[in-house]
């Protein structure tokens, strides 16, 4: 994408595929997390299916958010350090993979920083 020399923004990102979502009314059954920085910092966002969108501190999508969302939602914290921060995501995924038997085994993580 040409973007005239300057950085692209997350939320360009996120504009792309909600429209692409949404163009297919849901069709294309993808529930997507998107995460990066920018000139203007960290971005986590939320891509519904149908194109729908939120922008968050934290997020979880799949059939095992549900357990992963209540260990983000007792353990988060605004000021936790990296290496607690990859700890409560460990533990959500954990949740999420053992209290849903449609969540898979392998998970891949990224640590992003600005």
């Amino acid at each position: 994408m040409n973007t005239g020399g300057s950085q692209s923004r997350v939320v360009t990102s996120c504009t792309m595929l909600k429209r692409m979502l949404y163009k297919y009314q849901g069709q294309v059954s993808a529930a997507l997390v998107l995460g990066g920085c920018d000139v203007n910092g960290p971005h986590v966002y939320q891509i519904y299916p149908h194109g729908s969108t939120g922008k968050l501190p934290y997020t979880t999508m799949g059939s095992g958010s549900l357990a992963a969302m209540a260990v983000f939602e007792t353990g988060w914290a605004e000021d936790m350090t990296e290496e607690e921060g990859l700890e409560l995501v460990k533990r959500a995924i954990l949740a999420g993979v053992f209290n849903d038997l449609g969540s898979g085994s392998n998970v891949d993580t990224c640590l992003i920083r600005t």
